[in-house]
């Protein structure tokens, strides 16, 4: 514990104290490297003669080990219920700036938790391909509560915010060292037969602000009509929201080229595929003649753009596009089944800075990997 003469020092060391905005920035920069708010910052900084190393230090050691633990480095010893060790190293593995990324990745992918064929293997899969893609924003659909309880257990350097834990849903994942979350909203379509919704995501990366709507539109030919009536709501979302935020829609739409093109894409909206070239090879997402997973009988093998990711942004625009790929393309070792009967959909954005444009043809997208 610290002495008391300590903690006098401490206390009557008033101008070692910054100024009120230094301390906003430091209590800002405190939320950014933790995923925390500012409050918690407040609490650590100010504990600490607002050194901003020896508040991040505390904070991290104080979810180490998991349980209850005393921290006795500021004025006065604190009580802390702690979080689970393996959080931490997980984190430990990410690298921690206060200097925010210049690029994101997104990845969107219907996992197909409701077939129960080779479950667990495929989880597993799906959790190992996040690992090594390690995006920043995460769209699952059709999570069941095992799938959902495993990702969330083996993939703590994600916070996971889900439409439900019932049957199936949908779940959005944010990488806690580079996105931060600001709040959220689900709707259920009032249409649905299938207990679809909307999860809506505000967050920012440094002074990027996020809209991130993930959905599972109403499956099958026979209700086009109440998928397109969702579409709509979904495009009234990404378009609708504060001036200042760059929206992205994805997840499975269980669109048909046909209905786009009836419902209308709305003035500055953009399909990312489109935009990073139409690759012919990343066309198809649910894809019948490359992925085995639903045996399909006779010789037509069905080929649909079910998942798709939309991205509309203020102006002048803070994000480019820069590369559209497929994830989940191989077969698990020692099974004949992919992770999904859906191909997982990953887009890397680049972060515009001072407003700056961007610098090249789109249809001239990155050659890295499908």
């Amino acid at each position: 514990m610290t002495s008391d003469s300590e903690n006098v020092n401490i206390v009557d060391d008033e101008d070692n104290i910054p100024d009120r905005e230094t301390c906003q920035k430091l209590v800002e920069q405190f939320a950014e490297v933790t995923g925390t708010d500012e409050a918690c910052g407040q609490f650590y900084l100010q504990d600490r003669n607002w050194n901003l190393e020896r508040s991040v230090n505390a904070f991290f050691e104080a979810r180490s080990g998991g349980g209850v633990k005393v921290l006795t480095d500021g004025s006065e010893p604190e009580l802390v219920v702690t979080f689970d060790s393996k959080m931490v190293s997980m984190l430990e593995k990410q690298k921690v700036s206060l200097v925010p990324p210049s690029t994101f990745k997104l990845l969107t992918w219907n996992i197909d938790g409701i077939e129960e064929h080779n479950l667990k293997k495929r989880t597993k899969a799906v959790k190992k391909i996040i690992e090594m893609e390690n995006p920043d924003v995460v769209f699952l659909q059709e999570l069941v509560p095992q799938t959902y309880s495993y990702l969330e257990e083996h993939l703590p350097q994600y916070m996971f915010v889900s439409s439900g834990l019932e049957n199936y849903f949908n779940a959005t994942l944010l990488r806690r060292t580079t996105i931060y979350f600001d709040g959220h909203n689900l709707t259920y379509y009032p249409n649905t037969r299938m207990g679809r919704s909307l999860l809506a995501i505000e967050a920012h990366i440094g002074d990027l602000k996020l809209y991130l709507l993930n959905t599972h539109l109403e499956s099958t030919a026979e209700f086009a009509e109440p998928r397109m009536d969702q579409l709509r709501s979904c495009f009234s979302a990404l378009t609708k929201n504060k001036p200042d935020a760059t929206s992205i829609l994805g997840g499975d739409l269980n669109l048909r080229d046909k209905e786009v093109t009836q419902v209308g894409l709305p003035e500055g909206v953009h399909d990312m595929w489109e935009t990073c070239g139409s690759r012919k090879e990343c066309k198809y997402t649910w894809d019948t003649l490359r992925n085995t997973n639903k045996e399909m009988g006779g010789k037509f093998k069905p080929r649909m753009r079910f998942d798709r990711v939309y991205l509309h942004q203020p102006k002048p625009a803070k994000v480019e596009p820069k590369h559209f790929g497929l994830v989940g393309i191989e077969k698990i070792s020692c099974t004949q089944s992919f992770p999904s009967d859906h191909w997982g959909l990953v887009v890397y954005f680049e972060i515009l800075r001072n407003g700056s444009a961007p610098q090249r043809n789109l249809n001239t997208a990155s050659t890295s990997k499908q």
